[in-house]
């Protein structure tokens, strides 16, 4: 196993962009008033995967039948009360643009999310005024596996993408499904416990409740210490 950090990837949703409730809202106003799962139950049950699975937990926990066809309306309409919403709000985690951005003056980075490509290029056009735009060596959506997280290919495919060793890259992620994926894919990860407690992080080495003050000089001594 490497002992020298070569890369690092990160989530965005609750590590770069504070965004699970305008996630919530826009998927809120495209599945209509039958849609019944309140904010604290979503972030519990509905997270960390893609808008399928987000919508599809939904739908079963409002007691909402739907097919195929209906689940594409409102992806539709999600995509579009995203876009709006988000440029309305977008906030960026604290300590993560700081960190991505002095990251990737000396390492490839990259961006492995369970969003969709249009609501990641909304998002990014946005937060700090488009800072991050065009900076991730690698950006890998739910729309570019088969399965999304808590598969393993989302972050499988970011470190073939980037040409790394898994071994040798960091993931930083949030969510249970997001680190069960990164470690699937060989992966070490450290968890930012913003949405959930440090308890449901246990597959994350080192979990952190900020990136503030988090410098790469940190991320390299972390991942020079033996792992447990």
């Amino acid at each position: 196993m490497s002992t020298e950090l070569q890369a690092v990837i990160f989530d965005m949703d609750g590590v770069i962009i504070e965004s699970e409730y305008t996630h919530y809202s826009s998927i809120c106003e495209a599945m209509g008033e039958e849609m019944t799962v309140s904010y604290e139950h979503f972030l519990e049950k509905c997270t960390g995967g893609d808008e399928r699975f987000a919508m599809g937990r939904m739908a079963k926990l409002s007691g909402i039948s739907f097919d195929e066809r209906l689940f594409q309306e409102w992806s539709r309409r999600k995509a579009t009360a995203y876009a709006r919403l988000v440029a309305q709000e977008a906030r960026a985690m604290p300590g993560a643009i700081e960190l991505v951005e002095s990251v990737a003056e000396v390492l490839p980075i990259g961006l492995a999310t369970g969003s969709r490509r249009s609501d990641v290029d909304a998002a990014l056009s946005v937060l700090a005024e488009g800072r991050l735009t065009g900076i991730f060596n690698v950006i890998v959506t739910s729309g570019d596996v088969d399965k999304p997280k808590p598969d393993p290919a989302t972050y499988s495919r970011a470190v073939e993408e980037l040409d790394v060793a898994a071994s040798a890259c960091f993931a930083i992620e949030d969510s249970p499904n997001g680190m069960t994926s990164a470690r699937g894919a060989g992966l070490r990860v450290i968890g930012i416990s913003a949405i959930h407690s440090e308890d449901k992080l246990s597959e994350a080495e080192r979990v952190l409740s900020t990136l503030i003050g988090v410098s790469l000089a940190d991320l390299r001594q972390w991942f020079a210490e033996p792992v447990d």
